[in-house]
């Protein structure tokens, strides 16, 4: 009898709520299973709460900006590239005494580096190495972030009640929750081809270990260790480019036949 009462209670509560709120009382049901909220986050409407909340983020932004001037450029980059993951962007980076522009797929947003994804090439830019980053002419600049990842109510649950391990489970949601350095992270890249560039020289070889703040490429019998500070950009080629350079050499092969 007494749980039939606070049930009606709870109802009369739901049905006297404001009608910006009204998206609230069709959640009753979802809120007493227990796999929803217990309370309105605010009396405005979704959409009008979405808003207000990217304004105070974005004034935070600007004043944490003015306070440590050292991490603004860094802290900016973060907060448009992750606003961007998975759609195309235009970075443009000094590689030595010269300024690329690269057009690709923003594929991981890290600590202190951006990872793009062209269709033959892959980047890793520190942040300290980017001069601006911008979304192409003609593409959309889609306000949602298009992360890739399905969260249906099991995952839901599961993130609200089990936190850590469930993210442990999964690198799309590991990316998505914590913020790897450009160390850790390329530590999943070892034995991959790469040429690195730096202030005043490149590398080539294979990514064998990162530690103590350095990067080791081997190539061949000889090792080089890269001070991962001086480094400046990280380029690896996908099979796309590698079966284009087979058939530009297939190609000149068959030109020095046909000549004889």
């Amino acid at each position: 009898m007494e749980e039939n009462t606070n049930s009606k209670q709870d109802r009369e509560y739901y049905e006297k709520l404001t009608d910006k709120t009204n998206f609230l009382k069709n959640d009753y049901y979802t809120l007493k299973q227990g796999s929803g909220y217990t309370s309105p986050p605010s009396s405005m409407p979704a959409h009008e709460l979405k808003m207000l909340k990217e304004y105070i983020h974005g004034i935070n932004l600007k004043q944490l900006g003015l306070s440590l001037p050292d991490r603004k450029k860094t802290m900016l980059l973060m907060r448009f590239l992750k606003g961007k993951r998975n759609q195309q962007v235009n970075v443009h980076a000094k590689v030595g005494d010269k300024v690329i522009d690269i057009s690709g797929r923003v594929s991981v947003v890290g600590r202190d580096f951006v990872a793009v994804t062209t269709i033959s090439e892959r980047y890793w830019f520190p942040y300290s190495a980017i001069e601006s980053a911008s979304v192409p002419y003609g593409v959309p600049d889609m306000p949602n972030n298009h992360q890739q990842v399905v969260y249906d109510e099991t995952l839901r649950r599961k993130l609200l009640t089990e936190f850590s391990t469930t993210v442990l489970k999964q690198d799309v949601l590991k990316r998505q929750f914590y913020e790897e350095s450009l160390e850790i992270h390329l530590q999943s890249w070892k034995g991959t081809k790469v040429r690195v560039y730096t202030k005043d020289a490149e590398f080539k070889g294979k990514v064998k270990d990162t530690a103590a703040g350095g990067l080791t490429v081997a190539n061949g019998k000889s090792q080089v260790n890269i001070n991962l500070a001086e480094i400046q950009l990280i380029k690896r080629s996908t099979p796309f480019q590698l079966l284009s350079s087979f058939g530009l050499w297939l190609k000149d092969i068959f030109k020095g036949i046909s000549r004889r």
